[in-house]
């Protein structure tokens, strides 16, 4: 009979290796995090904030109204440091001469140049007509009207915009404007599941997942994890005479698509989960495990393929192999 025992468990060598994955688990997450928020601000600084600001500062820019704001701002479109040499008219005075011999803050040149600016002043300014460097007028007039305001305002956008579609007008007119993006070829394949995507993430209600459950699916030796959505159909309870559920079981890694599916209540085993950490468990295909119900990693104690030989490595010299079976022993008898 041979003697077989269990190798005890060897702490893991160090090496050079170890540290470095023990290294990079601690520092990614933060590297990832900052990543995420950097992203993020540079995509609304270039989408969002950006365009705004341009916006603002072009409505300011660009007409008599605009203009009487820049005076309460204490910015004059028409300060001679502004002047733009290259666009001075030459017809009928040759501004682009007076201004090399004498300047922009010449009083004569002023005067002229005035009098040149109000043949062309209306109520939509143009700075080339009127000789104004657009992008020395634009630095002067960002540093005052700050571009946190574009933020300011894009915010206030969006809340005004949810205040109108909270209202049965709203919502009317953003159905009619879903109707004709869907009639756009190409938006149509598109926006839809982009409606949808951003629904789920930001949708009050979160569809109603209320609970976490188990679900016996897609067989009953198979346990998935599912979201409850509500008490089923009707016609389904009485066509099986069973107390059914509707739950919804996300697919991994992107939890918005999966299958809805109607369960037998006895058959559900509700989860001590939020609909936070079931969402974290599918979009890391289990690896992000709440601790509360974290059991292990990998499949537990299972009989490593190495203890065998392991074993036959720890028997001492003195220790006999298995005993083998005798040939002669057990050879047939010849006939004589």
């Amino acid at each position: 009979m041979s003697r077989r025992s269990k190798k005890p468990n060897r702490p893991p060598k160090k090496s050079v290796t170890l540290f470095f994955l023990r290294g990079l688990g601690a520092l990614l997450p933060l590297v990832l995090t900052i990543f995420i928020f950097v992203t993020l601000i540079n995509f609304v600084r270039t989408y969002v904030t950006t365009p705004i600001n341009n916006t603002i500062y072009w409505s300011l820019e660009s007409n008599g109204l605009g203009w009487k704001v820049l005076d309460r701002l204490s910015i004059d479109p028409y300060d001679p440091r502004f002047i733009n040499p290259a666009t001075l008219p030459t017809a009928p005075t040759n501004f682009k001469l007076r201004f090399e011999e004498y300047g922009a803050y010449d009083p004569a040149f002023q005067k002229l140049l005035l009098e040149e600016r109000s043949i062309n002043e209306s109520f939509f300014r143009s700075l080339d007509e009127l000789a104004i460097d657009p992008v020395k007028l634009r630095s002067t007039v960002s540093s005052v009207v700050h571009p946190l305001v574009g933020l300011l305002l894009s915010l206030l956008i969006v809340l005004w915009l949810g205040w109108i579609v909270t209202g049965f007008l709203g919502r009317k007119l953003l159905q009619k404007f879903d109707q004709a993006l869907l009639a756009i070829p190409g938006f149509r394949a598109v926006y839809p599941y982009m409606k949808q995507l951003v629904e789920f993430f930001i949708s009050e209600s979160e569809l109603e997942f209320d609970t976490v459950v188990a679900v016996p699916y897609p067989n009953y030796h198979v346990q998935s994890l599912g979201f409850v959505t509500s008490q089923s159909l009707k016609s389904l309870r009485e066509a099986t005479g069973e107390e059914l559920v509707s739950i919804f079981i996300p697919s991994s890694p992107m939890p918005m698509t999966g299958y809805t599916v109607h369960v037998k209540k006895k058959d559900l085993i509700v989860l001590p989960l939020t609909i936070d950490e079931a969402l974290r468990i599918t979009v890391s295909g289990g690896v992000l495990v709440p601790p509360h119900e974290f059991v292990g990693t990998g499949m537990g104690d299972d009989i490593d393929t190495d203890d065998e030989l392991d074993d036959e490595a720890d028997h001492g010299p003195d220790e006999e192999p298995p005993a083998l079976q005798d040939s002669s022993a057990t050879a047939p008898t010849q006939p004589t």
